[in-house]
Parts: C-alpha cells; sequence; structure tokens
C-alpha cells in the first residue's frame, strides 16, 4: 500500500507540473502548450488591460490569471472572431493610425492554442510586469498635472429621460495654458451615455453658482466686441451639440476619452473662461451619483500651433465667407439668408423609415495649408459606416479612415501615426451612412423617421477631425504660449 500510495504521489505532483508548464501531452516532436504567464499575458497587458481592469470600464478584469482563467473560452472566441480588441477601422482601406490595438494573427493563434490546451498557468517567473496606470486614469503618462472636477456630485433618478445637463469650472490661471493630453473619465460608468468639455464664456447676464448657471440681476449685456482682423471665425456646424474649433477640448464616449496631442501642439485653456461640462446621463433601474475627473497634461514643450477640432462639413475655420457644406441623398443642402441678410443653417432632413443605405456627405475646402492629425467618427444607433476622404489639388485621393461598421457601443479616437500635411486647395470629406432598416438590430424603431438630436434614438452626424492651421503659428502672432512646462 505503501508503494502505491508514493506512485500516485509521485503521479500527481507531475501532473500538476505539466498543467503549470503546459507541454502537450502527445508525441515528443508536439509544440508546447503556451501558458499564461509567459505567452498569453503579454498580449492582453499591452492590447487589453487599459480597459479590462479593476475600476475601468470593461465588465471584467484580466490582470492576473486567477482573473482571465474563467474568461478564457470567451477570450479565444472574441479575438478569432476579431470583435476584440474593439478596433472598428478597416486596416486595409485606411491609413495608419498610432494608437491601433489590433491583433496580428501570431497572437490570436497564440490565445486559441492556449484555451485548446487547457489554458495552462505557467511559471510565475514568466509573468511581466502589469503597466504602470496612474490611479484612476486610462493614460499611462503619469499623473495629470491638473484636475478639474465636476462641480456637483449629480444624482441620476433611477427611471425617465435625462436632457443633456451643462455645469461650469472656472479656469484658475491668470494665463492661456496649453494641454498636450487630456482625458475624461466619468466615475460611474455605468450611468454616462456621453460627455463633453469645452472652452466657454459666460452667456451675458449669468453667473455660475454651485456650478451651474443662474441669471445675474447685476450683470451689464456688454456690447459684442469687434472682429481682430485675423479672420478668425466661429462658424456655426450641423447640429447644436457642436461648437468651434477652439471651444472643443474632447468628448467621452464608451471607447474615447483619452487625447494625446504632438509635442509643439495642444489644446487651450483661456485664462478668464471657464470649462463647460456637457454631461448626458443614462438611467440604470436604480439611483445612482456620479462626478466626472478632466485631466490636464500640460505641454512639454512650447506651442507654436492649436489644435482645432471641426467637422467634416463645415466651413474652414479662417475663411470669412465659408458656408457649410452638406449633401443628402444626393441632393446640397443649402442654408437661406434672412430679410435682414443674416444666414440660417440649412435644415438636414429626417431620415425616411425602412431606408438601409441613406447618406449625409460634408465637404470642407482647404483653402490654406493644414496639418491633419485625428478623426472621430459619432453616430447613435442607425449609424451604418463612416469614411474620411481627402482629395488634393491634382484630383487624387486618399482614404484617410473607412469605418466600415459602425458601433455606437465603441466609438474610437483615431490618433494618424504620421501626421498629414493638406495644401491649399485641398478638400475633407466626410461620407456617412444610416441604415434605418429592419436588417439593423441596433435599430429601435425601423418604422419611425428618424428625427436629429440628443437621444440616442435621435441621430447625429459627426465627423470630428483635428487640425492645425499652417499661418495660425503663434510663436509669430505673438500670443502666449505655455514655455514654462
Amino acid at each position: 500500500m505503501m508503494r502505491r500510495a508514493t506512485i500516485g504521489a509521485a503521479l500527481s505532483a507531475a501532473a500538476a507540473v505539466l498543467l503549470v508548464a503546459g507541454p502537450a501531452l502527445a508525441g515528443g516532436g508536439a509544440e508546447e502548450v503556451p501558458t499564461f504567464t509567459k505567452d498569453v499575458a503579454p498580449i492582453l497587458f499591452d492590447n487589453c488591460v487599459t480597459c479590462h481592469r479593476p475600476g475601468n470600464i470593461a465588465p471584467m478584469s484580466l490582470t492576473s490569471y486567477a482573473e482571465s482563467r474563467p474568461w478564457a473560452r470567451s477570450i479565444k472566441d472574441l479575438v478569432v472572431s476579431r470583435t476584440m480588441p474593439p478596433w472598428p477601422a478597416d486596416p486595409d482601406n485606411s491609413l495608419p493610425f498610432r494608437n491601433e490595438r489590433r491583433l496580428d494573427q501570431a497572437q490570436i493563434d497564440t490565445i486559441a492554442a492556449w484555451v485548446d490546451g487547457g489554458a495552462p498557468r505557467g511559471l510565475a517567473a514568466d509573468l511581466p510586469a502589469l503597466p504602470d496606470f496612474p490611479e484612476g486614469w486610462t493614460y499611462e503618462g503619469g499623473e495629470p498635472d491638473y484636475v478639474f472636477d465636476l462641480p456637483v456630485e449629480y444624482t441620476i433618478a433611477a427611471e425617465g429621460e435625462e436632457d443633456y445637463l451643462d455645469f461650469y469650472s472656472a479656469i484658475p490661471w491668470d494665463e492661456d495654458r496649453f494641454a498636450e493630453v487630456l482625458e475624461l473619465k466619468p466615475s460611474n460608468y455605468a450611468v454616462v451615455h456621453h460627455s463633453g468639455a469645452y472652452v466657454v464664456d459666460l452667456p451675458a447676464g449669468k453667473r455660475v453658482v454651485d456650478g451651474v448657471l443662474v441669471d445675474d440681476p447685476n450683470a451689464e449685456v456688454e456690447a459684442a466686441e469687434p472682429a481682430d482682423g485675423s479672420g478668425r471665425v466661429a462658424q456655426p456646424v450641423f447640429n447644436e451639440v457642436n461648437l468651434p474649433g477652439t471651444s472643443k477640448l474632447l468628448s467621452y464616449v464608451p471607447g474615447r476619452g483619452v487625447e494625446r496631442h504632438r509635442p509643439g501642439t495642444g489644446k487651450r485653456l483661456t485664462a478668464g473662461k471657464w470649462i463647460r461640462w456637457t454631461m448626458h446621463y443614462n438611467p440604470t433601474g436604480r439611483p445612482e451619483v456620479e462626478r466626472s475627473k478632466l485631466g490636464i497634461w500640460f505641454n512639454t514643450v512650447p506651442v507654436t500651433h492649436e489644435v482645432l477640432t471641426r467637422q467634416a462639413g463645415n466651413a474652414f475655420p479662417t475663411d470669412p465667407f465659408g458656408t457649410d457644406i452638406y449633401i443628402v441623398e444626393g441632393e446640397e443642402i443649402k442654408p437661406t439668408r434672412d430679410a435682414d441678410g443674416s444666414v440660417r443653417r440649412a435644415k438636414i432632413p429626417n431620415i425616411p423609415p425602412y431606408e438601409d443605405d441613406w447618406k449625409i456627405t460634408g465637404i470642407t475646402p482647404i483653402t490654406e495649408p493644414i496639418t491633419l492629425y485625428g478623426l472621430s467618427p459619432h453616430m447613435h444607433l442607425r449609424g451604418k459606416s463612416l469614411k474620411w476622404v481627402v482629395t488634393y489639388p491634382d484630383g487624387s485621393e486618399v482614404t484617410v479612415l473607412d469605418v466600415p461598421r459602425f458601433d455606437f457601443n465603441w466609438q474610437i479616437h483615431y490618433e494618424l501615426a504620421e501626421p498629414l500635411r493638406l495644401p491649399a486647395g485641398s478638400k475633407i470629406t466626410g461620407i456617412g451612412v444610416y441604415d434605418n432598416s429592419l436588417n439593423n438590430r441596433w435599430n429601435p424603431g425601423p418604422h419611425l423617421e428618424v428625427y436629429w438630436g440628443q437621444q440616442s434614438w435621435d441621430e447625429m452626424y459627426q465627423a470630428f477631425t483635428e487640425y492645425t492651421v499652417e499661418s495660425q503659428d503663434l510663436t509669430k502672432s505673438g500670443r502666449a504660449t505655455d514655455d514654462d512646462e
């Protein structure tokens, strides 16, 4: 009996070694099964744990073997189908992006082989270190230099429809400063449908009390300041949610919330102005509280050019006579002029019921050289695809970004691997397609006409485009930059 017990213990020990190390049990020439610590963890740590870690947006953490092993089969299925990591852009019909998170075939095969081989742990010594994330932030570049907190902790009711809410935080500095990196981060991902941060003046006759605009009975309505002669104009844009290019800092939606600008460029935080938080909350069936944060990482070198956020279809920002250009189902939608000479923005028609390929095209003529850095598609539940095409003065075309299967549930800000310089005479075209048919599984009402508005069952066309204008060199105009950072 003692001999049998000894043999049994030895066999158990051998089995445990095999489970940990993971070699295949077949013939001597067979390849070893990949292990978590040596082969799989490096893939997850490089591509997945930005979101799949405690306190972040993903529904489960994948920072350890114990956390990952129960999800092994799902991990395999999702990476083999290229559902994860989410990257809706078509890599074969888009330019390269520096924030691309796509697994190559060898990485996919490694994960599949690990799962098929029993998902062994491997040796502890093989486990790489986790990325060093600042606590509470997604951006990996260390703690923010400055943090704005939503000025209230807002309570979301258990049920009902939440309209857009605006809150205001004063910009505390005496001089303009520039953000090279920004992150807009919810404290409660479950309730934030989306949010935005903008640099604004307070409306005339208003003041801020506890983060909210109220009437100021003592305020004097000031006359508008004359134009500065620079040719800078704030053009109205396609729908009322958007703001001119110098105002918008960034947006948060699932998949997006960090924007990194190139050294020497950035977003201006103007002294004496305010951060306007535009918040859109979703009820979850129980009362919830939320208080977002805006993290700022200041410029690392002196800023020469301010980044503008504009939409394909907006007038060019330095063209004082420019108008928005939108073509809907092959017909240009033109602005009208009132009797007093003021221009009224063109009205975009609603999407008819059961239309499965309804198209909007926005065109921005480039009247002077620019450098293009990033693009952000935003649509709602009928959004089907969105594509940016650049046309050069000689008529040649380049597809910059093609998102053929837009996913409302995961929207990405795409950062070009190399900035793209566009000469005067070029144009940027954004082509948005909508599916209001029964074939769209996300469609809440194919029998309904779709209006343009704020709620998810309404629609938006927002082909956000980030660029700098070459002539707007801050070192030549005498405008302040944050040289001390």
